[in-house]
């Protein structure tokens, strides 16, 4: 009993595209995708019809003629996001939130109880589940889905079982197995497209069931050692890992997709120094320092680069970051027929530091 863990994971329903139906009446009910060249989010009246994610807008609206296209307010998308981790930080304390929208909640303390039955836990559990929705809805007004595993990654796919505004109890491991056992091996979270496609050409495998056949050792000398050894432990119920509460964020960032392409250089530069001030103020408000900028680029053909500089030395200057985005700005070719662009700051401290040298180069 003392080992045993239960995870909550929540994810906000189509979050970007509900809380533009939230706060626009208009738009309820309505197919409406939240982008501009390319789809952040879709509502699931438009997911009806096909509509996704990173799928090029010309596209979506070809799948869904009626599709309505909202701007994005990325923005006030996170200042949402960040108002749900705090009504959750009130009563939550071992927490980790993994974007803006999702998070898993260690909510062992509030559910088990010496010598309690299997139902008696399940039921708490279900009326955890119901205030946790009816809490973020009363404050927020808006729905999400939540799994509940005795893991991370099982509360994760129990998460998506029952979209949108449903939720999944993985009772215990052997539920667990016999649930996935006849799936795409997609479900599982880490096996992304190349992992899939080796998994398929290699080993023929594209259900979680044939992935039994393959060996540990197998798998690690394909993989490594650590992607390895994930892929045979999970799919057995037996990957674990604790939430991180001390998670420190990976980075900051802005982007923008524009309505048409963009060829004047000036223009760009100028979208990059806007950018870099609101990271600034971002890094200035958390007393947090950044080594590395990275600016992103797409062109009209939905081709992308980026380009990256890590400093000798943290900063927050706001001079210092928008010299080096314009440096690595510079080494992009091409700089016409822009449609997105954006930077990223990563490396992230909490405190300025410089970095020593050993040797006296004058």
């Amino acid at each position: 009993m003392e080992n045993e863990k239960i995870y909550l994971h929540y994810d906000m329903d189509a979050f970007f595209a509900s809380i533009e139906q939230r706060d626009n009446p208009s738009l309820r009910g309505k197919a409406i995708a939240v982008g501009s060249g390319v789809v952040t989010t879709a509502s699931y009246e438009a997911r009806k019809f096909g509509v996704k994610s990173a799928m090029a807008m010309a596209n979506a609206k070809r799948l869904c003629p009626h599709l309505k296209v909202i701007y994005p307010r990325k923005n006030f998308y996170f200042l949402e996001g960040e108002k749900i981790q705090n009504l959750i930080k009130k009563v939550i304390k071992i927490y980790e939130f993994t974007s803006v929208d999702e998070g898993y909640l260690d909510i062992t303390q509030f559910i088990l109880a010496e010598n309690q039955t299997r139902a008696r836990k399940i039921s708490k559990i279900k009326r955890f589940i119901k205030k946790f929705k009816e809490y973020i809805y009363k404050n927020m007004n808006l729905t999400c889905s939540v799994g509940i595993g005795f893991s991370k990654v099982s509360a994760k796919i129990a998460s998506d079982a029952n979209k949108p505004n449903g939720f999944f109890i993985f009772e215990d491991k052997n539920h667990f197995v016999n649930y996935i056992f006849e799936k795409d091996f997609s479900i599982i979270p880490g096996i992304g497209k190349k992992t899939k496609e080796i998994l398929n050409f290699d080993f023929g495998a594209t259900k979680v069931s044939q992935l039994y056949e393959i060996s540990r050792n197998e798998l690690i000398r394909k993989f490594g050692a650590s992607r390895g050894e994930y892929i045979y432990d999970v799919i057995r119920g037996e990957h674990f890992s604790k939430i991180n509460v001390d998670k420190k964020r990976k980075s900051y960032g802005y982007e923008i997709t524009f309505n048409q392409n963009v060829n004047e250089i000036y223009e760009l530069q100028e979208e990059l120094r806007a950018q870099v001030e609101k990271i600034c103020q971002k890094l200035k408000e958390k007393k947090e320092f950044v080594k590395t900028i990275t600016v992103k680029i797409k062109y009209s053909d939905f081709t992308g680069h980026t380009r990256s500089k890590t400093l000798e030395n943290t900063t927050n200057d706001e001079k210092l970051i928008y010299k080096v985005a314009l440096e690595n700005f510079s080494h992009f070719v091409k700089k016409d027929e822009v449609r997105l662009i954006g930077i990223y700051v990563s490396n992230i401290f909490k405190r300025s530091f410089i970095q020593l040298k050993l040797i006296d180069e004058t």
